[in-house]
């Protein structure tokens, strides 16, 4: 693997000497790391092991560090990169919008705790997110709208073959302390307040020296100098000394009896205890954030409440006059530093992750509706599911259509949505919100519209396949132009999927009823007092309110109807929704024993069991159609205004009506021709019937037998 890690600077603190040590670990296992920064100090260590570095100003909080991004993009090409990892807001945004270029997985590494901030939100951004403790992660999750699954904690871990652990100080009498503070100089890691705690220590022990390591920025000095005021204030000149940043944190440490951090707010983690830890150092600290993981009270060290500076100095005393417990201290802490906080595993855990990131893919396909169409894309989800084993795979479809796909075996979850409020921008952003916070690698968009190309952009999905139809189609990255190409409606759909590596191609339909449905079914169907030999036939004799143009004149039903009654030993089902409930009213006269009408009576989720109950379905050009195709039950379609050649589902069982008229197709919700409706009214019930009987024909007695009971 090759990984790109992207921070601010690449100065002596604990982020970038953690990347340094990841990065040295990472090579002795064969992996490779660039790293781009604004430059530092460690540069030179990444040099001398062959570690690329680029020099790009990504620390600057200005917009103009967005004509970064694409000297970012041809970096990660140059380099093929396989994984971003950005561990600063500044470098994760410029990290992600380049991952939007490439398709690259982009994760992040949390290393502080971020203000609620908008700029701040890309930190959760990541396919994964890497928090140092237990701290962060509950912020992530709780101020960010992380999810849980996307978090990974991984304490930072130092390479103990670079620490000399003894236990030396403790065995003779120390004639001086040292006391020692490391961190960057702001009113948030409590230097002012050491000291405070420094002037109350002296008033119990006068023999130790305290040195504070670090420094406040470039060009900043305000906070150094109300330190340097407090030293006078209290008169601490003589034992306190002010140092700059040091390469050898790890002799400074060695050379310390005792280690204080004085942070008035939740430390993110804590490295420079780790340190301590692996060399014998005792340490006393706030008690709050990141610390906790590292130290146990009373047991690997002390901890004082924030801000509370008589606590602080009482525990600095007792370190320092109870060495047996100080020794206690030392050694217990190495140990847990040993067992929980050591490079080795650190090196681990993060490689788990690259892979994790790598192999298993967050998929969202895109079809809202409708029900037709969303019983096509079934063969689609299959081939996806085939060609990625492991994925996870997320349909985000209308939730009134949801039901149809709700035992979908090659699906693991589902985004609901409500399609007509998607023109509400407000409604719009807080989907993208959603699908933006399950972090997907790929979208496949088999509904191809601007809402559903605006979904995958906003929701952050890196890469973006589908049709790219008018100006909305350039939110794709992964784009087919072919839309307007006709084709079959399932391989119309593989012409996106093949762009995925999809390359064997299935167009079987097929839905799953459930026991309780099939059974429900079964039980209507005993209304009609089925024998041995009777045939239940279904008309779905409606159609979309738009498509009046797709009806087969009820008239014809009616009429066909009646010679199916009197030749066979027939049934009629009757099947629509209940705007189509006078469409039935012609039919009751045949009896309740010989037509049972479920026009608007039955939900989206009962259909598969119904039709699973028919030995033929009589239907036009509408969603019903496909649901009998997919039950794999004898269908005659009847089509008009519509291309049979683009819309016919897949199945053998599937007949076509269609008598191709100059006028056809027209693709006209309300028929414009001076002879109304020809394309339909032109299909007589004569071969409607004769084709009816042929596929009646095609049952078997096994096959009408298993038709008629529930299955297992």
């Amino acid at each position: 693997m090759k990984i790109l890690q992207m921070l601010p600077a690449l100065e002596l603190g604990g982020t970038e000497r953690g990347v340094v040590d990841l990065a040295r670990a990472m090579k002795k296992e064969g992996h490779e790391t660039v790293v781009i920064s604004s430059g530092g100090t460690l540069v030179a260590e990444l040099q001398r092991m062959g570690i690329p570095h680029y020099g790009l100003p990504v620390h600057q909080k200005s917009l103009t560090g967005l004509l970064l991004v694409e000297e970012i993009v041809k970096i990660i090409q140059r380099e093929r990169i396989d994984i971003i990892h950005a561990r600063s807001r500044v470098p994760a945004w410029l990290g992600w919008l380049a991952a939007r270029k490439t398709g690259i997985p982009f994760m992040t590494t949390c290393h502080g705790n971020y203000s609620v901030h908008p700029l701040s939100f890309v930190m959760g951004w990541g396919k994964r997110v890497i928090v140092a403790s237990h701290a962060i992660g509950r912020r992530m999750i709780d101020e960010f709208g992380v999810p849980p699954d996307r978090i990974r904690l991984i304490p930072r871990g130092a390479d103990l073959s670079q620490f000399t652990f003894s236990l030396e100080r403790f065995k003779t009498k120390r004639d001086l302390f040292r006391i020692v503070l490391i961190g960057r100089f702001s009113p948030n890691k409590g230097q002012v307040e050491f000291l405070k705690a420094v002037h109350l220590l002296r008033s119990r022990l006068t023999h130790f020296e305290v040195l504070i390591v670090g420094s406040e920025g470039k060009g900043r000095h305000r906070y150094t100098d109300l330190m340097k005021n407090t030293i006078r204030q209290f008169g601490l000149e003589s034992c306190v000394k002010i140092l700059p940043p040091t390469r050898d944190v790890v002799g400074l440490l060695a050379s310390s009896d005792l280690l204080v951090l004085a942070s008035l707010l939740p430390e993110p983690f804590g490295r420079v205890i780790i340190e301590a830890g692996a060399v014998g150092t005792p340490v006393a600290a706030t008690w709050l954030g990141g610390v906790v993981d590292i130290i146990d009270h009373d047991v690997n060290g002390l901890l004082f409440p924030p801000r509370n500076i008589p606590a602080m100095a009482e525990a600095m005393f007792e370190i320092l006059t109870d060495r047996a417990k100080a020794k206690r201290f030392a050694v217990a802490l190495r140990k847990k530093v040993e067992a929980q906080f050591n490079l080795q595993q650190m090196v681990r855990k993060t490689l788990e992750v690259y892979q994790e990131v790598r192999k298993k893919k967050k998929i969202l396909v895109f079809k809202l509706g409708a029900m037709g169409d969303l019983v096509l894309i079934v063969p689609s989800l299959r081939m996806i599911r085939s060609r990625f084993p492991d994925a996870v795979i997320t349909l985000c479809v209308d939730k009134k259509l949801a039901p149809l796909l709700a035992n979908c075996p090659y699906l693991d979850d589902m985004i609901l949505v409500d399609r007509k409020k998607l023109s509400n921008l407000f409604y719009l952003l807080k989907t993208a919100r959603r699908i933006r916070r399950e972090g997907f690698d790929i979208s496949v968009d088999l509904h191809n519209n601007k809402w559903t190309h605006l979904l995958a952009y906003l929701g952050g999905a890196v890469q973006r396949f589908g049709f790219a139809r008018g100006r909305w189609g350039g939110l794709l990255n992964r784009p087919d132009r072919t839309f307007e190409i006709g084709d079959a409606p399932v391989r119309h759909q593989f012409r996106i999927l093949s762009k995925l590596g999809i390359q064997e191609f299935d167009d079987t339909l097929e839905l799953w009823p459930t026991p309780e449905g099939l059974e429900k079914a079964r039980q209507m169907m005993t209304a009609l007092l089925p024998r041995e030999r009777t045939r239940i036939i279904g008309f779905v004799m409606g159609s979309s309110p738009k498509w009046p143009s797709k009806r087969w004149p009820a008239g014809h039903y009616q009429e066909l109807g009646k010679r199916l009654l009197e030749k066979h030993d027939a049934r009629i089902v009757l099947i629509g929704s209940p705007d189509e409930a006078p469409l039935g009213e012609a039919f009751h006269h045949f009896g309740e024993e010989k037509v049972l009408d479920l026009i608007g009576k039955t939900g989206l989720e009962d259909l598969p069991s119904i039709f699973k109950q028919l030995h033929l379905v009589v239907t036009g050009d509408t969603a019903p159609l496909h649901v009998a195709a997919a039950m794999n039950v004898p269908t005659l379609a009847l089509f008009g205004p519509t291309d049979a050649r683009r819309h016919l589902p897949p199945g053998k069982r599937v007949a076509v009506l269609s008598h191709h008229l100059a006028c056809q197709p027209c693709y006209e919700g309300v028929c414009k021709e001076k002879d109304p409706l020809a394309c339909l009214t032109h299909i007589s019930v004569d071969e409607v019937f004769d084709n009816c009987q042929r596929l009646l024909a095609s049952w078997t007695s096994a096959e009408m037998e298993s038709t008629l009971k529930v299955l297992p």
